[in-house]
């Protein structure tokens, strides 16, 4: 058979040393690109790998801001994230931080870090590029489309199965830490006896009645809803944009906010990073729309998640993007909930200050710790030296990501090499052979001129 078919064999591939076992790692311990990719099943580069003492005091920000708490101030109904000192924007950690906060979260629904006072759930948003997020249904569209896939949706349809009464306490005892495998599986269920076809599926048809969802909705709600697979390819992939942009976008929004108050959730926090692709892409009209949208469907209109405060958003901003928005925020009155510019901002702002000195060595360790091979090895700099690390955090302009990629860089070029040990010297050689950045897109904000409304003052 010609060589354009043929497949690899893995179980008759020989197993060569890796080079990283030299220094005793099984792989490069820092991530082989900039930047955090959510998806990405490489604890390197998913966020995964976290130092939470590095972020200690934005958490803490965070915290205030966001997180309702019986013994704190009421939270804002939106909340910034701003890289204030460096200004470079990309590379200060913040989609990590966000990942890290959506684990605080959504491993106990809020309990712990909110007194047990609330039942939380929290989503992570990144628009794509070149404006397919510009308008405001297609926002609307991207916060169902999240909560789909974070598999909010289902979590709300296990509640309401567990809360309906159609499930006896013993079967409910028995659903474990892993509930996609239990009370959200139709088979697992009739296995232990419940009458899934009409008990169950009545009570939910019964719930879903009253709360606006029209009859084809509420069957793909209840036959596919516990199930975030089954849903996105039978319910929200037959949704044209036809569909989003009309009414019946929004009415399906509102429908969905009731549906998850009514599986036991009393707020949400929607993290929107990378704003600038929703922003620059905008007109000056599109511009005004959509934040007067934001106001009327998020804060003091007619919406269901106004008229419960059920979404708190956290925005993550670039200084430059402020320009731009600033005067229709203002316009639009949103400067009254909460204060883009001025002297209230700081109020509303989480603010990411440049990587710490003492927290260079700590942050490199996490890393090189997830890829020894030896346990015992684990705390231990090598093949770096303090020195080295000191110098890459210098010539790394205090920025996380372009630290962790002079270290990457350095572990290849080290191997290359045949060095024993990294020093400072290799270090500098690394840095002056300049690591690879994200490249700019089209409408990179960078470009733009500085902001006419100084933050700093």
């Amino acid at each position: 058979m010609s060589s354009l078919f043929r497949k690899v064999d893995k179980t008759n591939v020989p197993v060569k040393q890796s080079k990283y076992e030299k220094y005793g790692f099984t792989r490069n311990p820092f991530p082989p690109k900039p930047g955090v990719m959510i998806d990405s099943p490489d604890t390197r580069e998913n966020g995964s790998i976290y130092l939470a003492e590095l972020r200690k005091n934005e958490e803490a920000k965070f915290e205030q801001l966001m997180v309702p708490h019986p013994e704190r101030a009421q939270v804002k109904p939106i909340t910034f994230l701003m890289d204030y000192a460096t200004r470079r924007g990309r590379g200060i950690g913040k989609t990590a931080f966000l990942q890290q906060q959506c684990r605080r979260i959504n491993k106990d629904h809020g309990a712990e870090l909110s007194g047990d006072s609330q039942v939380l759930f929290a989503i992570y948003l990144l628009p794509s590029p070149g404006g397919r997020n510009s308008k405001f249904w297609q926002f609307i569209k991207l916060i169902i489309q999240s909560i789909v896939k974070q598999d909010v949706l289902a979590q709300a349809m296990w509640r309401m199965r567990a809360f309906s009464d159609c499930i006896p306490v013993d079967v409910l005892t028995d659903i474990g830490d892993h509930p996609e495998n239990t009370i959200g599986n139709d088979a697992w269920l009739k296995n232990k006896g419940v009458d899934v076809n009409w008990d169950l599926r009545s009570y939910l048809k019964a719930k879903l009645d009253v709360l606006g969802f029209s009859e084809e909705q509420r069957e793909e709600i209840i036959f596919f809803g516990h199930n975030p697979t089954e849903f996105e390819e039978k319910a929200l992939k037959n949704k044209t944009d036809f569909f989003w942009k009309k009414e019946v976008g929004i009415q399906y929004f509102d429908a969905l906010v009731s549906l998850l108050r009514e599986a036991g959730f009393t707020k949400s926090l929607i993290f929107v990073d990378e704003v600038e692709k929703i922003v620059t892409p905008q007109n000056t009209q599109e511009r005004r729309s959509f934040v007067e949208s934001l106001r009327y469907y998020f804060i003091d209109g007619q919406s269901e998640s106004s008229k419960y405060s059920f979404f708190n958003i956290l925005l993550t901003i670039h200084p430059y993007v402020q320009e731009l928005l600033n005067p229709h925020w203002e316009t639009a009155g949103l400067d009254r909930f909460a204060s883009l510019s001025g002297d209230q901002s700081e109020l509303y702002t989480i603010y990411f200050d440049p990587l710490k000195e003492e927290f260079a060595i700590p942050l490199a360790l996490e890393y090189l710790n997830a890829s020894r091979i030896e346990p015992d090895k684990i705390g231990s700099l090598n093949p770096f030296t303090e020195e080295s690390i000191e110098e890459a955090l210098f010539l790394s302009g205090r920025v996380p990501g372009i630290f962790l990629t002079i270290l990457s860089n350095s572990v290849e070029l080290a191997i290359q090499d045949e060095l024993d040990e990294i020093d400072k010297q290799h270090i500098s050689k690394v840095a002056k052979s300049r690591a690879p950045v994200e490249p700019k897109e089209k409408d990179d904000i960078e470009s733009l001129s500085p902001p006419k409304v100084n933050l700093m003052d």
